[in-house]
């Protein structure tokens, strides 16, 4: 896979080896290989994976994110709609139906 270059006036989120990656934020989406910090969906193989330094997930996710990742992970959790800031860019995660703690996810800058 190589890099892709981002679409005019859209560089809040491309794509990179490693996954997607928001530049500006300096994090991964549900990133494919190990980074520094990587914003986890939902707990599915294909969604997380071991080896990253740093996961923020929804709250309801953790237990399950443990049990398949290890206990001892970075992991840091949002309650539903609940707002970090890194970097200037604004994440925030989303019931989004498909199993326990799946989340949609807001990324934003202003």
């Amino acid at each position: 896979m190589r890099d892709l270059p981002a679409p005019a006036g859209s560089d809040l989120v491309v794509e990179r080896p490693e996954g997607l990656y928001c530049p500006p934020g300096d994090f991964f989406l549900d990133p494919w290989r190990p980074v520094e910090r990587a914003v986890i969906t939902h707990a599915h193989a294909d969604h997380a994976r071991r080896g990253h330094a740093s996961y923020l997930a929804s709250a309801p996710s953790a237990g399950v994110l443990r049990a398949r990742l290890g206990a001892d992970i970075a992991l840091h959790t949002l309650a539903w709609g609940e707002v970090v800031e890194h970097r200037g860019v604004r994440v925030s995660l989303h019931p989004a139906g498909h199993v326990l703690g799946a989340a949609g996810r807001g990324v934003r800058r202003d």
